[in-house]
């Protein structure tokens, strides 16, 4: 009997008519968020605040943001944190380049970094980039409401949302001009709390299963992908799966992606409500900026889970 193939991730509607809290939409598609998290750290949503239309030129202006030439798109710099600003030529990653914004929505970022790639003025990038942002952000406050509601502590939701940061990423992983797998990123958890991707036409995102293996995913121009990060899984005493997730290229085709990554400031606690003699604490309290700077060590990069590497009980 041949090996079982990888299920695919669910896929959640959130087009329903009636999407406000405690209604019966609301109630059945919180069902499926939670139980998706739980299960496999990620999901499919269908999202119609960001059509087809919008999908389309955004991935125009984010290909023609990369295809700017190198000095240019180096201007881009923010030694904050890592991976924001320009980045390029990781070690084993040659397909590999992104531009990261921090803070896309309440710093300017994106006016910013408009500023710098086109100093004639570029109006149409800022205007797109920044109306996706909002509707990004906007599905990223529904599913996060809907996580604390279903685990009993909405009353932290207030302040946990003051003290996010949102970043937005936009990713190109160059052609291998080869039928044979490239890694294109390589197998890893993301430390943030929430993200949310959401590509072009060009595949390669695999995702792991808890029982092991692989699983592609193949969104539409329809639909993104959500995930949970290690300062998810920490926060919520490990009661949500964060999943190791990889892109693998191959073919002649150049992929785009872009991922939003919310991340909390300061301390990460899980809420007391959230620990029990069913769960006990597994994570001291950490911050995501020492828990992402810890991954990039020798023993940070080694480890089975970077979280519980770094702060585990």
């Amino acid at each position: 009997m041949g090996a079982l193939s990888p299920p695919k991730l669910p896929l959640i509607d959130f087009c329903k008519n009636d999407m406000k809290p405690g209604s019966a939409d609301w109630d059945s598609v919180q069902r499926e968020v939670v139980k998706a998290l739980e299960e496999y750290g990620c999901f499919e949503a269908r999202y119609d605040k960001i059509s087809v239309e919008l999908h389309d030129e955004v991935f125009r202006q984010v290909e023609d943001l990369f295809n700017l030439p190198a000095k240019t798109k180096r201007l881009f710099v923010d030694p904050r944190k890592p991976y924001d600003g320009y980045i390029t030529n990781l070690p084993n990653l040659s397909l590999y380049e992104a531009i990261g914004i921090s803070g896309m929505l309440d710093s300017g970022g994106i006016q910013k970094l408009a500023n710098l790639m086109w100093p004639q003025g570029n109006p149409k990038f800022c205007e797109t980039l920044t109306s996706y942002a909002m509707r990004l952000s906007e599905l990223e406050s529904l599913i996060t409401r809907m996580v604390f509601q279903s685990l009993g502590v909405e009353k932290y939701l207030d302040s946990h949302t003051k003290s996010l940061n949102h970043s937005i990423r936009a990713m190109r992983y160059k052609s291998p001009m080869t039928q044979e797998p490239q890694v294109g990123a390589s197998s890893h958890c993301d430390k943030n709390f929430l993200t949310i991707l959401q590509q072009n036409h060009v595949n390669g995102l695999e995702v792991q299963t808890k029982d092991g293996r692989w699983s592609p995913v193949a969104p539409s121009a329809s639909t993104l992908v959500v995930m949970v990060g290690e300062s998810l899984l920490g926060w919520s005493n490990g009661r949500l799966h964060c999943p190791r997730h990889q892109v693998m290229m191959s073919g002649n085709e150049t992929r785009y992606s872009i991922g939003s990554f919310s991340a909390i400031r300061g301390v990460i606690e899980c809420p007391c409500e959230l620990v029990d003699e069913q769960h006990p604490l597994l994570f001291k309290p950490f911050d995501e900026v020492g828990l992402l700077r810890f991954s990039l060590t020798e023993q940070g990069h080694e480890a089975e889970s970077t979280l519980k590497a770094y702060c585990g009980v």
